[in-house]
């Protein structure tokens, strides 16, 4: 298999869960919209690889991309008063940036006004617990 294969967004997606997805936001919303990517269970995470937001309406307002823990990890946001017409990227590479295993991605907007679509590039994959860590001494006959 070439590099330039592992490295392809597409590969990660095709080989784990595609999450990917397209939402769009009109100006009456004031979310915010939960779990609009939602793993399978506690034990898979979902990888964000690419977040692109295409601002058809501006407005005094920010888009907010964060997982749903007890305390949110928040991943992107968008600028307030982005601009019409503006394409916002937020690119994590082909891997993506881990959300916190288990948890959802949600969506929260400051106010309402802001529209547009958003594409999210996205997968999710079973994801271990945190191991012990190994020694290498284990079970080795001392000499």
């Amino acid at each position: 298999m070439s590099a330039s294969l592992h490295a392809d967004y597409g590969h990660y997606r095709a080989q784990y869960s595609d999450k990917t997805m397209i939402k769009q936001i009109v100006a009456a919303d004031v979310g915010p919209f939960e779990n609009v990517v939602a793993v399978k269970s506690v034990n898979h995470s979902v990888f964000v690889q690419r977040i692109i937001f295409n601002v058809t309406v501006s407005t005094a307002a920010t888009l907010t991309f964060q997982d749903d823990a007890g305390t949110p990890v928040p991943i992107a946001a968008s600028p307030g008063t982005p601009g019409l017409g503006i394409e916002i990227v937020a690119d994590f590479g082909p891997q993506g940036i881990q959300l916190t295993r288990g948890k959802n991605l949600d969506i929260v907007i400051s106010a309402a006004g802001l529209a547009g679509q958003i594409n999210i590039e996205a997968y999710e994959r079973l994801t271990p617990t945190a191991a012990l860590p190994v020694s290498y001494l284990s079970g080795a006959a001392l000499q």
